[in-house]
């Protein structure tokens, strides 16, 4: 039986780029479990989705290191290819937040995840689908949300979490409300909204949005909140309770379908795990269940 051929893409840059010190260890290990190992070092944005289309047929797992911006990339080039050709997923999480690798109990260390990278549990799970653009756990629109990529990456490694919450306490101020019809499964219904979320993750960047044990990451649906407009300090205050707990109250709406139907009056801003996802007057969202096979924990 030959060498296991493996594609390890990275991301230099990810998180306070304590990656960097890590990947000669990295390498040791994967040499150690006599993987066949091609190394891609991504420069630019679409540089992982890429290096997979390209590579990721010959391979039987593609190890990602870097932040959920990298994930993401990796998981459109698997998406892109044959289900046939398509490799297993491992991720080692060296980015700010990493919402993912929590929803599929990864460590945190980055050596510790890079043990389970080179392990043999597996797991498949859920990926999400917009317009034709994939994502592992999130789209989103409205407060909150534009902070993954509109703060700069110093700022996201000195602040952490605490820079998400901030972005969204400084923009309470000026908020925009969204009017938007939402056509699920079983229903459909008009509101105004200043979040919306398609998700399949229990948190979002780094904000518990469930209580424990009510996500799924591999059952073929998709968990939507919609944050509905405050308009007085009462339902102010019922919208900042359920972004500290986690727990619905009568500002928001929570939604399980497999297709979720967004049509706004205007295109609205989405992000996709936090990535910049384009402007949209109508967003088609879909699951495609236990899609992509994960190395986990």
């Amino acid at each position: 039986m030959g060498k296991e051929k493996v594609l390890f893409v990275y991301n230099p840059c990810a998180g306070k780029g304590t990656l960097r010190n890590k990947l000669a260890d990295i390498v040791d290990l994967m040499m150690e479990n006599d993987f066949d190992v091609t190394i891609a070092a991504t420069q630019k944005a679409g540089d992982a989705a890429n290096y997979v289309q390209e590579e990721g047929p010959e391979c039987s797992r593609v190890i990602c290191a870097g932040g959920d911006g990298t994930l993401h990339e990796v998981i459109r080039g698997l998406m892109a290819l044959p289900v046939k050709q398509r490799p297993g997923c491992a991720y080692i999480p060296a980015g700010t937040v990493n919402d993912f690798a929590n929803g599929i109990h990864l460590p945190r260390r980055v050596m510790s995840a890079a043990k389970v990278a080179v392990g043999d549990h597996k797991d498949a799970y859920d990926v999400g689908e917009m317009n034709g653009m994939y994502f592992s756990y999130v789209a989103a629109f409205g407060a909150f949300t534009s902070v993954s990529y509109e703060t700069p990456q110093a700022t996201k490694n000195l602040f952490g979490k605490t820079a998400y919450i901030l972005d969204g306490a400084v923009k309470l101020g000026k908020i925009k409300n969204y009017h938007v019809k939402i056509v699920t499964d079983e229903e459909e219904w008009e509101e105004d909204c200043i979040l919306g979320m398609v998700t399949n993750a229990e948190s979002v960047a780094g904000l518990k949005l469930y209580r424990k044990n009510t996500v799924s990451l591999n059952d073929g649906l998709l968990d939507g909140i919609f944050v509905k407009t405050p308009k007085n300090p009462i339902e102010l205050n019922l919208v900042m309770g359920f972004l500290l707990n986690g727990k619905p109250n009568s500002q928001v709406k929570v939604i399980h379908s497999s297709r979720v139907e967004i049509l706004g009056e205007e295109r609205i801003a989405f992000t996709l795990d936090g990535e910049n996802g384009g402007l949209h007057e109508k967003a088609v969202i879909v699951n495609h269940r236990q899609a992509i096979t994960y190395f986990c924990g």
